[in-house]
């Protein structure tokens, strides 16, 4: 009888039923509540321009233009001025006779002006509705643009971050770190809703899925970067009381597990993760929970991808295209065999093609409307913890589009797989990935750093 792989983490099979805390500069309730008020503002400045222009109608249809009879009373002084000094010489009754016909004339001439002719009411509606939407599309624009600015200004400040090495050398050659670099870890928790169970430690989940994306804010060039759950690292453990105890070697997905289910939990894999990268900052993380995954994929309508996997109660082979769409979305990305100890490896090659796949349905719906962003937002936060405020997430549309991005980068570190030997485990096998350091610092330097001779 074969010894059981990870019993801490059962088939999907058997479990299946068929915060934003990190502070930013504003969050988004604020950023609405501005939005509105600007938009109450706008609309009043509406509404004086309707008044005045129903105003200035009214003056037109009874005749009352102050200062078109400026402009008669104007004409007719000049007129008669006019008459007065060519005709100085002339009799009495020529000079009477050319001040008449000139008032006359003058006064004629007035009243052709005004009988210009008035807007239709529908034009002048029209024309106000026009000011409105134009208005009202500015107010949008604006709040976008403010969101876009927030957003850049958070996820490109690495000042606060980890102690990373600005300058590396390897092989002979320098490095330096870029700046320009963006990097967010995206987590899939294990669990169906995020927390402790009674509130105890340890019992939060586990980081089953662990996806840093890169994005260049210079260059546009983005990339994903696949960890297996499984890679040992030095992972802070955490007291109930959120007291740093100790750091312990252990694999990566543990890692979650000494939080509080939710931020602190998302942090700890961060800090873990940014340990087997060589202490590179991350600058944001979304971890989702399971109940998430077939809303936010449903969202976009679904997902097609090339099996990578055999599915013998599903009739799917490997090789055949499947369109991903409600719960077979969890089951493509979950499912592993569990007598390998190189089983989990598989499952985070389709999490890395699903993310990619994902992505590239996204980004067309986006460019076609840029209301997906928000929409999408908010559905994402009900199913997960992150610090990606509404103006990061905006900001990082804006910066793909902009960017022309179609397409990603996909890597995942390479290493040896073990079975633990350790003693206190008993009878179970725990999977250990242990990543090529060569190829680790390849990765690392080709995503995070510049080579600068």
């Amino acid at each position: 009888m074969k010894k059981p792989i990870d019993p801490n983490l059962n088939s999907f099979e058997d479990d299946l039923p068929i915060d934003i805390n990190e502070p930013v500069n504003k969050t988004v309730g604020e950023i609405l509540d501005e939005a509105k008020e600007q938009n109450e503002k706008k609309d009043k400045e509406v509404e004086e321009v309707i008044d005045l222009s129903a105003d200035v109608t009214e003056r037109q249809e009874d005749g009352d233009s102050t200062d078109f009879r400026v402009k008669e009373k104007q004409y007719i002084k000049s007129e008669g001025h006019h008459h007065h000094s060519s005709h100085s010489q002339s009799d009495s009754h020529s000079h009477s006779h050319s001040h008449s016909h000139s008032h006359s004339h003058s006064h004629s001439h007035g009243k052709s002006k005004k009988k210009k002719k008035k807007l239709p009411i529908a034009a002048r509606i029209a024309i106000a509705v026009l000011v409105i939407l134009v208005i009202m599309i500015t107010a949008v624009f604006g709040t976008i643009f403010f969101l876009e600015h927030q957003g850049k200004s958070n996820l490109t400040n690495v000042s606060t971050q980890t102690d990373y090495e600005e300058k590396l050398t390897y092989n002979g050659h320098e490095y330096v770190y870029n700046k320009d670099i963006i990097s967010i870890a995206f987590i899939g928790v294990d669990k169906r809703e995020l927390g402790l169970e009674n509130n105890t430690v340890g019992t939060a989940g586990q980081a089953d899925a662990n996806i840093i994306l890169t994005i260049d804010t210079n260059t546009g060039r983005a990339k994903a970067i696949a960890i297996p759950r499984d890679t040992m690292v030095e992972i802070p453990i955490y007291s109930e009381s959120n007291i740093l105890l100790r750091n312990e070697e252990m694999q990566l997905c543990l890692s979650y597990a000494y939080g509080n289910g939710k931020d602190t939990s998302a942090n700890n894999v961060v800090t873990s993760i940014s340990r087997i990268l060589c202490n590179v900052p991350i600058n944001k993380y979304f971890a989702l929970d399971l109940n998430g995954i077939a809303p936010i994929n449903d969202a976009i309508g679904g997902v097609s991808v090339k099996s990578l996997y055999n599915f013998p109660n599903l009739g799917i082979k490997e090789g055949d295209t499947v369109h991903l769409i409600g719960d077979l979305t969890e089951k493509y990305v979950r499912t592993r065999d569990m007598d390998t100890v190189n089983a989990s490896l598989n499952r985070t090659q389709r999490q890395v093609q699903y993310v990619k796949a994902f992505a590239a349905q996204l980004l067309p719906a986006v460019k076609n409307d840029f209301s997906v962003v928000s929409s999408l937002y908010n559905t994402a936060t009900e199913y997960s913890t992150t610090n990606i405020s509404l103006s990061d997430a905006t900001y990082l549309a804006s910066l793909v589009l902009s960017k022309g991005v179609n397409d990603f980068e996909t890597v995942t570190l390479q290493g040896e797989m073990r079975e633990s030997d350790r003693i206190d485990y008993g009878d179970v096998v725990y999977a250990e990935f242990y990543p090529d350091k060569d190829k680790l610092m390849e990765v690392v330097l080709d995503t995070f750093y510049t080579k600068i001779d």
